[in-house]
């Protein structure tokens, strides 16, 4: 079982405490990065939207970035086969 460890995350102006496993602490400071990232691009972009659309807009960017990496995660032992295939092909012509 892994150790628990308590950090302290900073995401634009608040900060986020949390008891997480030892081996997925950079996970979180990543994480957190890339949320401050997206924030700060939107926040510059679009100045007059108040704080909580910002993150609104920032949820929004991480979650489609993550259904984009799963779903191309899945379709890798398709493409694959499919490569593969392709190989056989050219291979016999």
């Amino acid at each position: 079982m892994s150790e628990k460890q308590n950090i302290t995350l900073r995401l634009d102006c608040h900060e986020v405490r949390l008891s997480v496993d030892r081996d997925k602490e950079e996970i979180y400071r990543k994480a957190a990065v890339t949320l401050n990232d997206t924030y700060k691009r939107y926040a510059a972009r679009y100045p007059q939207l108040p704080v909580e659309k910002l993150w609104v807009y920032t949820a929004l960017e991480v979650a489609v970035n993550l259904h984009s990496d799963m779903r191309d995660k899945d379709l890798q032992p398709l493409l694959q086969k499919i490569a593969e295939l392709n190989q056989k092909i050219e291979n016999k012509g």
